[in-house]
């Protein structure tokens, strides 16, 4: 019984859960409360994102998912939304830095601007899709340039710590 909660408090997605309910903590007490230009700061897109980056266009898919879906579970969206537009953004991060032959800091952090941006301009096209009114603003574009500069100031802690999370079981040993 007790080998089995260790296989399960070991693998790799269990641990990204846990850091995508604190980035949830953060993202709805601190980053909910401090709103530059009037935006909420998106740090659960930036888990999303720094999957990607971290370990690939695939696993980016399915932790961004994973964090979009912890993060559906707080708002009062349609479920599974944000886990689709956040699981985009994850494979994108991850299929747009298969493209840079030697990565360097500041390519993470232009990729990471890049989707984080994409993913801010999904998400109120999601919402409108499903039928939500008034989401697709001209103040959209503040949204997504403000989200977008902020995710790309911290992709590479958030990075580093995805590449914790989501390490493959053979490489912890």
């Amino acid at each position: 019984m007790i080998d089995r909660l260790v296989v399960i408090a070991e693998a790799r997605y269990t641990r990204l859960v846990l850091v995508g309910l604190l980035f949830l903590s953060l993202q709805t007490t601190i980053f909910n409360e401090m709103r530059p230009f009037g935006v909420c700061l998106q740090v659960m897109l930036l888990l999303a994102a720094s999957s990607g980056l971290a370990k690939g266009s695939q696993t980016g898919a399915m932790a961004g998912f994973i964090v979009g879906l912890l993060y559906d579970m707080v708002l009062t969206t349609p479920m599974g939304l944000c886990a689709a537009v956040f699981g985009i953004v994850g494979y994108l991060a991850g299929y747009v830095h298969t493209f840079v032959h030697e990565s360097t800091w500041w390519s993470r952090m232009l990729a990471a601007l890049g989707v984080s941006a994409i993913g801010m301009f999904l998400l109120p096209v999601a919402f409108t899709i499903t039928g939500a009114e008034g989401v697709l603003t001209p103040h959209v574009f503040v949204v997504v340039i403000t989200v977008a500069i902020f995710n790309a100031a911290l992709s590479l802690p958030a990075e580093w710590l995805c590449n914790w999370a989501i390490r493959d079981e053979a490489t912890m040993r």
